[in-house]
């Protein structure tokens, strides 16, 4: 059977303190590196021609130095393009999306992965999670087949491939990329941009995290509902689908003084969720929430315990709440209930108990503090 081979295709530009870093861990992986240079001043270039001389890689080693040749007129970058640039120069079988941030340190078994499964069918492409830190890795596509593989988006680029004809893969060995701070102004600035250009569910989702991480919680709120509402499902961006319900129920949940929001909608949404997947416990823990706002604390705890009959999502995955994932806020919620329910009777005053004035002169009732 024929061996199939795999570009390594990165656009970088200013990374000569980590560059290095990066080649390194692709010395296995790699059959050849495509990299796109797009101005940098800082000497990245001669970085990578010395990288390439000390391990003879010369003639497996690409560099193209395009300086602003995917800027627009207002001088913004489009990721997406220099990307798709860097696959089109590549000459192998697969091509692989890096970032000069990214490290593959366990290549060895994604090289063995990637092999084996293209050795059985050619017509593949794989997604792999990448880890943004210790507890936190979504998925993404990272290897498809040259001729048929882009990337798309001027920001949070992803790449696109021939699905109709091609069997999907998930490699189950993290990429690590732990990227210390991102410039959200100009994130909002490039997707604003890209909405404009082409509407697209994935554009609204990412629309919505930004003002999320920007503290907008009300455009953030109307984004996810542009994405949930305005959009049809896509089995490639299941997740961020879920995802985009997920961050409305816990808006919903935190937020009750924004515009068109209306009591009932935590429940639509949680009830939507549950349709959804019915297996995966964030619609019943949302659910709960509402009861709770509503003090019905018998029923919210009938939904919260449903966390013990769902599985948790896979482990790579768009985690909004850490603390839910690992059911602290479930168990938190329950507590919350039942102490709601326990005292929920109003004593009289005469009922209050005095702890004695020694101790305290504080005096303590059920439902005083």
């Amino acid at each position: 059977m024929a061996r199939h081979t795999l570009s390594c295709c990165l656009v970088v530009r200013n990374e000569v303190k980590q560059i290095t870093d990066c080649l390194d861990t692709l010395t296995i992986l790699a059959d050849e590196i495509v990299i796109v240079d797009t101005g940098s001043t800082d000497g990245t270039p001669n970085r990578i021609r010395a990288w390439a001389k000390h391990h003879k890689a010369e003639k497996n080693v690409k560099l193209f130095e395009v300086a602003r040749k995917f800027h627009d007129k207002d001088g913004d970058f489009d990721f997406g393009r220099a990307k798709s640039f860097a696959m089109e120069s590549a000459s192998r079988d697969f091509v692989m999306w890096l970032d000069a941030t990214d490290r593959v340190t366990e290549q060895k078994q994604i090289k063995e992965f990637f092999l084996t499964e293209t050795s059985k069918n050619p017509d593949s492409y794989f997604a792999i999670p990448t880890a943004m830190s210790d507890k936190f890795a979504f998925v993404r596509v990272r290897i498809g087949p040259r001729k048929n593989s882009a990337m798309k988006g001027r920001v949070h680029e992803y790449m696109t491939v021939n699905a109709t004809k091609l069997t999907r893969h998930f490699i189950p060995v993290p990429i690590q990329n732990f990227k210390k701070g991102r410039d959200l102004n100009r994130n909002l600035r490039l997707l604003l941009k890209e909405w404009e250009e082409s509407k697209t569910g994935r554009t609204a989702f990412y629309l919505g995290l930004t003002y999320m991480e920007t503290q907008n919680t009300q455009e953030s709120l109307n984004w996810f509902k542009r994405r949930v509402y305005g959009f049809e499902f896509d089995n490639e961006f299941r997740e961020e689908y879920f995802k985009a319900y997920e961050m409305i129920a816990e808006i919903l949940s935190r937020h009750t003084k924004l515009k068109n929001v209306h009591e009932a909608d935590l429940y639509d949404i949680s009830s939507e969720m549950i349709k959804l997947s019915p297996k995966r416990f964030e619609g019943y823990y949302y659910l709960a929430q509402y009861y709770i706002k509503k003090r019905e604390f018998e029923k919210a705890i009938s939904y919260l315990r449903k966390y013990k009959e769902c599985g948790k999502p896979k482990v790579y995955n768009l985690w909004l709440n850490p603390q839910l994932y690992s059911g602290k806020a479930i168990l938190g919620s329950i507590e919350k209930c039942k102490t709601a329910i326990k005292y929920a009777k109003v004593l009289k005053p005469e009922e209050i108990v005095d702890y004695g004035p020694r101790a305290s002169t504080m005096r303590h009732g059920n439902s005083q503090y």
